[in-house]
């Protein structure tokens, strides 16, 4: 459930604050989200809660699982950089096939992100690299995406929808997907070796502006595995699908 956390950086569009004192906390949007979904891994899915931190002064930011500061930002150029939290685990004790639970866990983990967006007529235009600072997986991920925003209902509605693609490197895949030797000695599992690999996806998040401080928030999010992914001994399922609704307060 902690992954549907990096979708919620969609929100950052309608956070542009406008005092230039960076101590103050005007904008700062904060919530509690209930988190669900049907995630590919062979293991049982779970309902949980999970918070909301969104703020941009246009020097630093909180989006969410990632938080960094602005190398350089107008009205065209976004140059970002910050920490992620990179959501994605195993744990075997949830597992639904039995050979599973004696493999070892795939944690979760940090990493350093940059990134670079293009203001357009059209929308944004994103590019985002990040790499393993805690060193789980050792790897590295980049996403290419576009972004847009509609305002409905006297701007009480906004709607970020979102597309693209992610690369994973060997790495990342390997240390989330891969099976060692060691593990198939242990379970009788198939070694398997993940390579590096594409996943497209697409995204909706959608804000309501009760008042001027309490609001809604609601998001869903689809990542279509890959080959070297979907063939994972790990996996039951081609779709990671997760989804946020909760409520915000903004400052």
């Amino acid at each position: 459930m902690k992954k549907s956390l990096l979708s919620l950086t969609l929100l950052s569009l309608s956070l542009s604050a406008t005092a230039q004192d960076t101590s103050t906390l005007d904008g700062l949007t904060i919530g509690a989200l209930a988190s669900f979904g049907s995630h590919a891994y062979a293991t049982d899915d779970k309902v949980g809660v999970v918070p909301l931190v969104l703020y941009d002064n246009n020097y630093f930011y909180a989006e969410g699982s990632e938080l960094g500061f602005y190398a350089h930002k107008d009205s065209e150029n976004w140059f970002r950089v910050g920490a992620g939290y990179e959501s994605r685990h195993f744990e075997p004790d949830d597992a639904t096939i039995t050979a599973l639970k004696g493999l070892n866990s795939r944690k979760s983990s940090a990493n350093i992100v940059l990134s670079y967006m293009r203001i357009t007529p059209v929308g944004g235009f994103e590019i985002k690299a990040g790499t393993d600072m805690m060193d789980r997986s050792g790897g590295q991920t980049v996403s290419l995406a576009h972004r847009s925003l509609f305002k409905f209902s006297d701007n009480k509605l906004t709607v970020y929808p979102k597309f693209g693609i992610n690369w994973y490197s060997d790495d990342y895949n390997q240390y989330y997907f891969g099976v060692s030797e060691q593990e198939s000695t242990k379970t009788g599992i198939d070694t398997y070796t993940a390579k590096s690999s594409y996943s497209p996806f697409v995204s909706v998040s959608g804000k309501y502006q009760f008042t001027d401080h309490i609001g809604a928030f609601a998001n869903t999010k689809a990542e279509w595995l890959s080959s070297t992914q979907k063939d994972s001994p790990l996996t039951d399922d081609k779709v990671d699908i997760g989804a946020n609704v909760g409520l915000t307060y903004t400052f």
